[in-house]
């Protein structure tokens, strides 16, 4: 076969522009189902009409929170691996992971296992890698004319995409991928051996979008209350049966199997938090189990404030919370231990590390219970209606915990957090290694990282939380001059890192002023502040240019403007020019 012979001459650099999240660790999150369980969506003659079109199709699935879509999805997954005549790819969206709130990482993920299983479909990103470099896995269309093409020419066979939790995809991409995949069948690409199956909550707004073309077919979950109450029994007895394999007590739980199957609403989640409480009884009597299980309250929200409740340390548990929804991505334990302990008035790593948690699993789950999960040694919200439990909204909460954190003030806290941590003494050292050409060593990079736990967080993310806590961050403005300022020994080893990691094959700059570091981060209110306070508003920098230029080449409308209003020079060729005069001036020649 020609094809199998002729893969893209750059296919190794194309997958590593595609590899842009851990797809299968994310997949990996989803708690495996109980046997039996899952199977009715199979059998369903909804997705017997999908299974059976033949080129191109859309399945819906839609569920109610916390009714184990994201569990079927998975499960679908494998199945249709195991049927054998079809490359299956998958992406798990979830908005508490910049990893997984976007459709170009999905399209990503999708094009980068198409690409592993078949090798010699790389070839068809080909042009558009070398127009565009690494930006061409920046773009939907883009991804999506390359995906398309290699399904309808690659001689692949059937392509079957299984994308979970389209709600938590971010609006701004969410809105395009639907438009593609909805344009599939009854179009001219309806030839395509290409499938998708999806699954969301029943939202308004993805049903309009979902069944605009008419063609797609739609499986409601939310309507499938016997096949769901199945499943919640099924649940429950597998639970059981491993609570009496624990305790050695086979068959002597039946009491509890029916006192649950008699209370259980028809969520996964609820059941699956009670069967946890029930294995983290204290001694495992009857009457403690017959206690867990009969004072459970009904609802999910009222279950989270019991849990919540009993925690031993309310306001810890509150920080923990706050950084847990705030954070761009889950955080490691070892990162949480420095983000608990790191103040405003450390110096010293040396300090810090001897506030350490020994045990911060342990101190974790004692502060809030069952509303966090550990996976990997990474730190999550039990689910995503925890969230949604937590965040303030239009309503009044009830309880101490409901809507009591706003994410304006969350992202101060972890704001704070990230800048404290960079303006200590050990980042005022000496800078990492670079080459001959300005470029930073990967060597000296990773091994700073090892050194700093918290660092790599730090360093990606502190100017989004600055900027995502509004006016509140103002108040950590002196703070940012210690790290941004000009000439600051605390802010060139951490704009090394920084720089490596979002600009590693550019030639570091060295002489980056405050006003071109708040231009480059996208930190509006912090140029305000400078412009009013004056100084070199036209500092150049050699490589870049004034913070017009930074600002410009950022795409940064509000930033630009302002930096115009106050006649920041841009600089061309090494000649500086006042924009809007030269803009007037154009003006009155092409008049003249």
């Amino acid at each position: 076969n020609r094809e199998d012979t002729n893969p893209s001459k750059n296919r190794a650099k194309i997958l590593q522009c595609l590899y842009t999240s851990r797809y299968k660790s994310h997949r990996d999150r989803v708690p495996k189902p109980a046997e039996g369980t899952c199977t009715w969506v199979t059998e369903h003659q909804k997705y017997q009409d999908w299974s059976k079109k033949e080129a191109s199709g859309l399945l819906w699935l839609s569920a109610d929170p916390a009714c184990g879509k994201s569990v079927t999805a998975s499960f679908l997954v494998t199945h249709l691996e195991s049927q054998r005549n079809a490359t299956v790819c998958y992406f798990f969206f979830k908005d508490d992971n910049t990893e997984q709130k976007s459709a170009i990482f999905a399209l990503c993920a999708i094009l980068h296992q198409l690409f592993v299983q078949r090798k010699p479909l790389s070839k068809y990103a080909e042009e558009a890698f070398e127009a565009k470099g690494e930006k061409f896995a920046e773009e939907v269309d883009t991804l999506w004319d390359i995906l398309a093409k290699a399904v309808a020419e690659g001689g692949c066979g059937d392509v079957i995409c299984v994308v979970d939790a389209l709600d938590e995809c971010e609006e701004e991409t969410l809105a395009p991928l639907i438009r593609r995949i909805t344009c599939l069948p009854g179009s001219q690409t309806s030839n395509v051996p290409l499938k998708f199956l999806v699954t969301s909550r029943p939202y308004h707004r993805i049903e309009i979008e979902l069944s605009s073309m008419g063609t797609t077919i739609r499986l409601k979950g939310e309507n499938e209350i016997k096949s769901i109450i199945t499943d919640v029994t099924r649940v429950i007895d597998e639970g059981i049966r491993n609570l009496e394999l624990v305790w050695g007590n086979h068959g002597g739980l039946e009491y509890l199997r029916e006192l649950l199957r008699s209370s259980a609403d028809r969520t996964f989640l609820w059941v699956s938090l009670i069967l946890e409480l029930l294995r983290n009884s204290v001694d495992g009597s009857r009457a403690e189990l017959i206690d867990i299980v009969s004072t459970a309250p009904a609802s999910l929200d009222e279950l989270y404030t019991k849990i919540l409740s009993k925690s031993t340390d309310h306001d810890k548990a509150r920080r923990v919370l706050n950084i847990v929804v705030a954070a761009a991505r889950p955080l490691t334990l070892i990162e949480m231990n420095n983000a608990l302990t790191v103040r405003r008035d450390y110096e010293s790593m040396r300090v810090l590390q001897g506030d350490l948690y020994p045990r911060p699993e342990t101190t974790v789950k004692n502060w809030c219970g069952l509303f966090v999960r550990v996976i990997d040694s990474k730190i999550y919200l039990v689910h995503q209606t925890a969230r949604e439990f937590l965040i303030k909204g239009s309503l009044p909460g009830r309880g101490n915990w409901q809507y009591t954190l706003s994410p304006k003030d969350s992202n101060f806290i972890i704001a704070d957090i990230c800048i404290s941590y960079l303006s200590r003494e050990e980042f005022s050292g000496s800078p990492l290694a670079m080459d001959a050409r300005g470029r930073i060593s990967k060597e000296a990079v990773n091994d700073y990282l090892e050194k700093y736990s918290f660092l790599d967080y730090a360093v990606r993310h502190w100017a989004d939380h600055f900027r995502d806590s509004q006016d509140n961050g103002m108040e950590l403005f002196e703070f940012t001059r210690l790290i941004c300022g000009a000439g600051s020994k605390h802010c060139l080893t951490w704009f090394q890192v920084y720089w490596f990691n979002i600009r590693r094959y550019h030639i570091f700059p060295k002489d980056f002023t405050h006003l071109m570091m708040a231009s480059l981060l996208g930190q509006g209110t912090v140029v305000g502040r400078l412009l009013e306070e004056g100084g070199d508003l036209n500092a150049r920098s050699r490589l870049y240019g004034t913070a017009l230029n930074i600002a410009a080449v950022e795409g940064d409308e509000g930033i630009t403007k302002r930096l115009l209003q106050k006649s920041v020079k841009a600089y061309f060729y090494g000649k500086g020019y006042n924009i809007l005069h030269t803009v007037c001036e154009l003006a009155v020649i092409r008049e003249s």
